[in-house]
């Protein structure tokens, strides 16, 4: 399988997060994981049956989703474009940024309690 230029060379910095989200796809529905985003588009993990092209909806919660195209698709993974690059303002990015810090006082809280564990040995 050829992998276009965009996908192998993506300039725009990734957010790590991990939440389900729906993607509705050529009258199909599936359930997928999030699994990063910048403004630009966003990694699902868990889909099955999407090419690269394809115009999709993604609900990221009942009163919120995004359209985009799928720009790659490998195995259960795929990269989706959004249509439109989101602002700081969209409520989408802020939702998806907020799904980010989450994992990252996450991160910080397990990392202080394994300094904490290794201090105290």
């Amino acid at each position: 399988m050829l992998l276009s230029r965009n996908y192998l060379r993506r300039r725009d910095a990734r957010r790590r997060v991990m939440f389900g989200a729906t993607v509705e796809c050529r009258g199909a529905v599936q359930n997928v994981r999030v699994v990063d985003f910048s403004p630009c588009g966003l990694r699902i993990d868990g889909s099955k049956g999407l090419t690269a092209g394809d115009p999709i909806r993604l609900i990221l919660r009942p009163d919120l989703d995004l359209s985009g195209d799928i720009a790659w698709a490998v195995w259960h993974k795929a990269g989706i474009k959004f249509q439109e690059p989101l602002t700081d303002e969209h409520p989408a990015y802020v939702f998806l940024l907020e799904q980010a810090e989450a994992i990252e006082r996450v991160r910080t809280l397990a990392l202080v309690a394994l300094a904490k564990d290794r201090a105290r040995r």
